[in-house]
């Protein structure tokens, strides 16, 4: 295969697995380090499927070369990866790689996910003339550096065939951001977890451990889960809350946790690639964000059975319903966290009837088939 600067093919390359015959041939591109949340989404998407019409590869930006855990996982699952070398920000030979990969005749629309794919993809798409389908995971607000990388990524992602939203509350956000309504569409997150049977949670004896999983920045709210779980721990002096997570406040999260006292009883895990034994030791997962999207962290814990305590913020409401399959509370309201979470901890019958009723609408309402569907739906009207 001709090399071109800026794209290295991998073994299991799409322009010798791809698509055939009437498939729509979307390549997916997005930094490609760690399998986040949002890389197992877009692997589950790309794997084989017999009822899907569409077949998804991976491009991915990688500074290094060495493979990455990403590069790895897609490997292992047999998804087709094409990697496009980003040496330095700004290295011109990375938007050369984007058109070699979507200039084949396998290509029929292009995919794009994070402000610098998103922003490479409106001058790739208009250069080559392919439909485009900017995916917009929400904002993050750490530093102006990063601010100003949103504010870039909103003014280009106008100019989209289709701008996909993870829930209703962001495509009201993004349609008020200049978005056209009519391109604004809402592709939920898929549950990705393939668990039955009785959670560890729901047992008499579950001790009293409290979870949180995300990026430790300032719109993931950690810092209201240590005032919540030092409300908690007046009330059940050995409850622990594990942290799985990295992130810019790492070092400062550590500090608070030690000005409140509770520094001994929180367990910081740093990122976890087998998120499923963290779900398996947690009685209650808190999500106390001031901003989100539609979170994968709610959706597997509930898959696994796990109540969830959350903020009732961006598409939250969508997953949890109130007293229903899980509890809300106000954003910033860390007495009302602490009670609902207190609520769970104290009543095994409580904890059952949540984790039951929100395995079974995950299940329902949040399958991958149905993300499939979805997506199917949309690649098709982006052809015709």
């Amino acid at each position: 295969m001709s090399k071109v600067p800026g794209e290295t093919a991998d073994r299991n390359s799409w322009s010798r697995s791809g698509p055939a015959g009437s498939r729509t041939g979307v390549p997916a591109v997005m930094d490609g380090y760690r399998v986040t949340g949002l890389a197992r989404q877009v692997l589950a998407t790309a794997l084989p499927h017999q009822s899907s019409p569409i077949t998804i590869a991976l491009a991915l930006f990688q500074r290094t070369a060495d493979p990455t855990p990403l590069i790895e996982a897609a490997r292992q699952l047999g998804v087709p990866v094409r990697v496009v070398r980003d040496r330095f920000p700004g290295d011109p030979r990375t938007a050369i790689g984007r058109a070699a990969l979507v200039r084949g005749p396998e290509v029929h629309i292009l995919e794009t996910h994070g402000y610098k794919a998103n922003v490479l993809g409106r001058f790739v798409s208009r250069a080559l003339r392919r439909p485009w389908i900017a995916v917009l995971h929400g904002e993050t607000c750490e530093n102006r550096k990063v601010r100003a990388y949103f504010a870039l990524e909103r003014l280009v992602d106008r100019g989209a065939d289709c701008g996909v939203v993870v829930s209703h509350d962001m495509a009201r956000k993004v349609v008020g951001q200049g978005i056209p309504s009519s391109k604004a569409q809402v592709v939920h997150n898929a549950c990705l977890v393939d668990f039955d049977g009785d959670a560890p949670a729901w047992s008499d004896d579950a001790p009293p451990v409290v979870g949180v999983v995300g990026r430790l920045s300032p719109e993931k709210g950690v810092d209201l889960a240590l005032r919540v779980h030092h409300m908690v721990t007046r009330r059940l002096p050995n409850a622990q809350l594990l942290v799985a997570g990295e992130g810019p406040e790492r070092v400062e999260l550590e500090r608070q946790a030690e000005r409140l006292g509770i520094g001994p009883s929180v367990c910081w895990l740093g990122y976890q690639e087998k998120i499923a034994e963290v779900y398996r030791r947690l009685t209650v997962l808190l999500i106390p964000s001031r901003s989100e999207g539609l979170p994968n962290v709610a959706l597997e814990a509930m898959g696994y059975g796990v109540p969830v305590v959350a903020t009732s913020v961006g598409g939250l409401p969508e997953i949890v319903s109130d007293g229903e399959n899980g509890f809300l509370a106000p954003s910033d309201d860390a007495e009302a966290l602490a009670s609902r979470v207190l609520c769970v901890l104290d009543n095994p019958l409580v904890r059952r009837r949540l984790g039951q009723r929100a395995q079974r609408e995950v299940a329902s309402r949040f399958s991958l088939q149905a993300k499939l569907r979805a997506l199917d739906r949309l690649c098709d009207r982006l052809r015709t």
